[in-house]
């Protein structure tokens, strides 16, 4: 075994994943830290060298990355989401698109000093946004209205649209007759859209039918439907050059938006897998960069990236949303949300090392000059989206309020007490005179079974970062904590506990398929009901310096205080439970429960 490989190999996971992990540590756009690593692995120290690691299977490994990558993108977008924004996405995908080219065409020719020919295809790439750096992006960010559907959308529908027009400016730019060139890029993009598209509803379909007649075994699933994404990506662009891209993203959308079977473990699958090859690819791509390609970033890569930013994504939002029902605020944001990411650097290195190989003029320029226009977006567009999306007042980046699941006596005096510190509550419940109790008080409520799909699409998420089940019903919390650890993540799903059971040990819910225990262990919906039956009250109480949690505790020893939740100085809430220790200091607010006074 040649050692070298085996450390390259691992050095690519190591900094893949470390960079992901530091990233979120430090709420920095992970794939800014990825492309460091990259550079500094690869043309600082020199020790990667993909080229020599993987050979001539590097471009083709890149490019079935990148289709798994689309396919888990499409898997995202829902047909719903874009009932309100379809007009401004189509526009983004064709006028906005049109713009760009035209723009970053003229303004790469003067600052670049590039053959127009190079401009246009330059100007071809930029076109693609893509999902790999815009919803990192929104997940850090968590955009209010319609926002992040039309930054999604945008950004997954971009990546074949934008990688197609770049692969057909491409074949013109290897063509010597423009005659037959024009000719070329007109016939290719109609079979390109109609092969891609035919070929991914088909291979969709197909994958449906034996989902739901379960022709392939449950233990297979995930492998079966990531080999079929590679299978079709390969016979699409055997059928019509370059349109598998095309074709696995709308199998994507297909399988996201059918009824007739469940992709949840598919989705999980498909998310840990693209962090990985996210990972490897940003690294492996900057790494093959050399030093005397950075010689090649010059002023005018300054003042492109500065045009490219300032005037040419202004230009196309706006073209894109006249008489659009967009606010004001939310078209700014969108027009200041445009980073370039690993289609963009994927198509670049392919075509670079193509053209040079010709000894294309020019073409050593395209390299350098996107990995710095990719690092430059993210990371202005990374460090100024949350400015920006708190400024035009659509930034959620750390809601602290709460779904809470079930309306009963306790609930209510919960949520309600949480509403005095202006957090977002919102009380679900499938009987209506549960939730007309809750309406009286005051509170936001959904009438609806939280386990439907209606529930999880129509539920507003704004103000709110976690979800509390408080039935009675055991079960019914368990599978609402694992629908919603989706939404807001495994740290923040919580339900109430049960008694431990020596005599029926295997009633126990195992942690994987559960909320967070809350409060403490014999803190059951029965014991909390019995307590708020007999006069007990939630209570919120300011800690100082005067008055400390001990004191408090102390105060009200002979009314058994059950800790509920701290609210930080920070504004941040942090719940009780079985799993976490808290520990109020002075500033911190704390919400308890208490006997009725004697």
């Amino acid at each position: 075994m040649n050692e070298s490989v085996v450390i390259s190999l691992a050095a690519i996971l190591f900094f893949g994943v470390g960079s992901q992990f530091l990233a979120w540590k430090l709420k920095l756009p992970s794939i800014l830290l990825l492309l460091l690593s990259g550079i500094a692995l690869g043309p600082i120290t020199g020790l990667l060298d993909p080229d020599a690691l993987f050979g001539e299977a590097l471009f083709p490994a890149v490019s079935f990355a990148v289709a798994i990558i689309l396919f888990e993108g499409g898997l995202s977008l829902k047909i719903r989401e874009l009932k309100a924004t379809s007009v401004v996405v189509q526009r983004l995908i064709s006028v906005g698109i049109v713009a760009t080219w035209v723009l970053c065409t003229v303004f790469a020719k003067y600052t670049l000093d590039l053959p127009w020919m190079l401009a246009a295809l330059l100007g071809s790439i930029l076109t693609v946004t893509g999902p790999t750096v815009v919803l990192p992006l929104l997940m850090l960010v968590r955009p209010k209205g319609h926002v992040n559907s039309v930054l999604k959308w945008e950004g997954i529908l971009n990546d074949p649209v934008g990688a197609l027009l770049a692969v057909l400016v491409f074949e013109v730019v290897i063509t010597a007759n423009l005659g037959s060139a024009t000719s070329v890029f007109v016939q290719g993009f109609g079979l390109t859209i109609v092969v891609g598209g035919l070929l991914g509803l088909g291979m969709g379909m197909l994958m449906t039918l034996a989902m739901r007649h379960h022709w392939v075994p449950e233990f297979l699933s995930n492998t079966f439907t990531l080999t079929a994404v590679l299978v079709l990506f390969t016979v699409s662009n055997l059928i019509q050059h370059e349109s598998g891209l095309f074709s696995v993203t709308i199998m994507g959308i297909y399988l996201g938006n059918q009824k007739l079977v469940s992709i949840r473990n598919l989705v999980g699958f498909k998310e840990d897998l693209r962090v990985l090859l996210l990972s490897a690819l940003f690294i492996i791509l900057a790494a093959r960069l050399q030093i005397a390609d950075l010689q090649q970033i010059h002023i005018g890569s300054f003042i492109f990236l500065g045009l490219l930013i300032l005037v040419v994504r202004p230009v196309a939002v706006a073209l894109s949303t006249i008489g659009s029902p967009l606010t004001t605020g939310e078209r700014v944001f969108i027009a200041a949300m445009a980073p370039r990411g690993i289609v963009a650097a994927a198509i670049t290195s392919l075509f670079a090392v193509r053209l040079q190989a010709m000894d294309y003029p020019g073409a050593d320029v395209l390299a350098p000059n996107m990995f710095f226009i990719i690092i430059g977006s993210i990371l202005i567009y990374g460090l100024a989206a949350r400015p920006l999306a708190k400024k035009l007042d659509l930034g959620d980046d750390e809601p602290q309020g709460a779904i809470i699941l079930g309306s009963n006596t306790f609930s209510r005096a919960f949520a309600k007490t949480l509403q005095k510190d202006n957090f977002g509550v919102l009380l679900i419940d499938a009987r209506w005179a549960n939730i007309k109790e809750a309406r009286m008080e005051g509170i936001p409520t959904y009438l609806g079974n939280v386990l439907s799909e209606h529930a999880t699409d129509n539920v507003s998420y704004t103000g709110i970062g976690r979800f509390i089940a408080l039935t009675p019903n055991l079960e019914l919390n368990s599978l609402a904590c694992i629908r919603f650890s989706d939404v807001f993540g495994v740290a923040e799903t919580y339900q109430l506990g049960e008694l431990e059971d020596k005599d029926k040990p295997q009633q126990s819910v195992p942690d994987d398929l559960s909320g967070i225990p809350l409060f403490r262990s014999n803190a059951t919906y029965n014991y909390l009901m019995t307590r708020m039956n007999a006069g007990s009250i939630v209570k919120r109480t300011q800690l100082s310096n005067d008055f400390t949690y001990e004191q408090f505790k102390s105060q009200n020893e002979n009314r058994d205080p059950l800790l509920l939740c701290v609210i930080t100085e920070q504004r941040e809430l942090l719940l009780a439970s079985s799993k976490r220790s808290l520990q109020p200091k002075p500033g911190h607010i704390i919400i308890t429960l208490l006997d009725a006074e004697a």
